[in-house]
């Protein structure tokens, strides 16, 4: 009896273990995915900054190219690049929750395993 409820309990944490490994590299995708979004954005703004406030911007809307000033493009390329930013750090944060809930699971597990040696032991 005790023994299906550890292997039960054992299935569980192991579970748990995997799907967290998981999202744990599902987050660090989408923690490149926005570094890159975010690298794109900076390079752009550096590019448009450089060129003369005479230039001829258009913004992509749908099929549609609307002409924009440059101080608009710099503003929304800004934007982007600071929403990237807290992406970043949120998903950051989620990621370390992840790690943290990981080696609970590591040691419930260790735990369970040092508590089954012991009690074949007796």
């Amino acid at each position: 009896m005790a023994d299906a409820e550890l292997k039960k309990a054992f299935t569980e944490l192991k579970t748990k273990s995997v799907e967290t490994s998981a999202r744990i590299k599902a987050v660090d995708g989408q923690i490149d995915q926005c570094r890159k979004r975010g690298k794109h954005a900076e390079l752009t703004y550096m590019e448009v900054k450089q060129s003369g406030p005479d230039t001829n911007y258009y913004e992509s809307i749908g099929r549609v190219f609307v002409l924009e000033p440059q101080d608009t493009i710099l503003e929304q390329l800004q934007d982007r690049a600071n929403k990237n930013r807290e992406n970043i750090q949120k998903l950051e944060n989620q990621k370390e929750y992840l790690n943290k809930n990981l080696k609970e699971s590591e040691n419930a597990l260790r735990e369970l395993v040092e508590s089954k040696k012991t009690t074949l032991v007796k």
